[in-house]
């Protein structure tokens, strides 16, 4: 099959699920268009939230698609959980899951913050007895509240279309991957970071609008089209962290993010907070005396570093899963060199992130020097193709 057929068969897959209840984690769809929807965990864990909804609503019961209450405006109200159901303000419901559907947009204040997101808000009660919500949107809006957390407004537009087409074929890659679970990605740096409506800026919005429809293809399927902030000078080797095995993320060498602000960094740590953080997941460490790099792979990131304490153990810790246990924001990439200094020890490391895919950075700089996005997406994922949904003409009117 042509990727552009393939594309074609997985939204209509795609969309059909949504109109199939398959258990407790699938949604179904009550959108009147066949949009390729997307289910992003928004809340989780929450004792109590709160609610507000400017017009017309419904509440309903996903499930049976009944209208279990419905009003003008839903004023500022609580929502709690109780013993086996929701309460929303006054309103009690027997349900474990529900459905808000507001006219344009609900506005959720949890933690002191407002959260103002489009399209349906599904509140489940978990076993655990506490709330998990999950904003149900639009494809292309959810893009939009996706971009400007991850590149900045201000790049260039070139920069921009390239997030753009990543951010939406990472999203598609995941609903496939996710289809039977609660949610198919969470709103935070563990899959995309996605602010809801406050996040989308006019130059970002201009960016998706201009490649609506556009994803990435590799090998004839769906590219996991990761991507990450700068990679120091080599992109990194997707089987080197995750089972993907895709000739477009083999990694590349890179020197566009050269002049980007993560390129080098350094930080300087005591020993004894490493000791703490490793005693605290499962090691058993006396005094550090020295962290030593044993071998790195072909884009220079570390596979495997010695641990050896005071009493004379020591302990073997891939490099992948030290910056894990330490911290990814602490530790920004796995490519660094590590200094003794008595009780302390300095790192000087090149990029932040997992180093897998696109480094934004770098696309910054290209896009500085006149490529276009096309050429951006072709450097960081070599041999992949741009699938454009939008000339199958509506899916060959697939849905008539």
């Amino acid at each position: 099959l042509m990727a552009s057929q393939i594309v074609r068969y997985l939204c209509i897959i795609g969309s059909l699920l949504l109109l199939l209840a398959q258990g407790e984690g699938l949604c179904v769809s009550t959108a009147p268009d066949h949009k390729q929807f997307v289910r992003i965990a928004v809340i989780d864990d929450a004792q109590q939230l709160e609610v507000l909804i400017r017009g017309k609503y419904k509440i309903m019961d996903p499930l049976t698609a009944d209208v279990l209450t419905e009003g003008r405006t839903l004023p500022r109200s609580q929502i709690n959980p109780l013993k086996g159901g929701i309460q929303i303000g006054s309103h009690q419901f027997a349900q474990t899951w529900i459905r808000l559907v507001p006219p344009k947009e609900a506005i959720l204040r949890y933690q002191d913050n407002d959260l103002r997101y489009r399209g349906h808000m599904d509140v489940l009660l978990k076993k655990n007895g506490k709330l998990l919500v999950i904003n149900v949107l639009e494809l292309e809006q959810y893009v939009k509240g996706v971009l400007y957390h991850e590149v900045s407004d201000r790049w260039p537009m070139e920069a921009m279309k390239a997030q753009a087409v990543a951010a939406r074929t990472y999203a598609i890659d995941q609903i496939q991957k996710n289809k039977n679970e609660r949610f198919d990605m969470r709103g935070d740096i563990y899959s995309q970071v996605y602010g809801g409506k406050k996040a989308e800026r006019f130059r970002t919005n201009i960016a998706v609008d201009r490649t609506r429809g556009q994803i990435l293809f590799s090998e004839g399927k769906i590219l996991p089209a990761y991507y990450h902030s700068s990679c120091g000078g080599h992109t990194e080797d997707v089987r080197n962290l995750w089972k993907d095995n895709v000739n477009a993320l083999r990694g590349v060498p890179c020197d566009f993010c050269r002049l980007g602000p993560h390129y080098t960094w350094r930080r300087n740590y005591r020993l004894k907070d490493i000791q703490d953080k490793l005693n605290a997941v499962g090691y058993h460490l006396g005094l550090i005396q020295e962290i030593r790099v044993l071998d790195r792979n072909e884009s220079g990131r570390i596979k495997n570093l010695q641990i050896t304490t005071r009493d004379g153990n020591s302990v073997l810790i891939p490099g992948r899963k030290f910056r894990d246990i330490i911290g990814p924001n602490l530790i920004k990439s796995n490519n660094y060199e590590a200094v003794m200094k008595g009780y302390y020890f300095d790192l000087t490391g090149k990029g932040w992130g997992h180093g897998v895919g696109m480094c934004q950075w770098g696309a910054n700089q290209m896009s500085r020097q006149r490529f276009t996005y096309h050429d951006i997406l072709q450097f960081y994922y070599p041999g992949s193709e741009i699938v454009d949904d939008r000339q199958e003409a509506n899916h060959s009117n697939a849905f008539e």
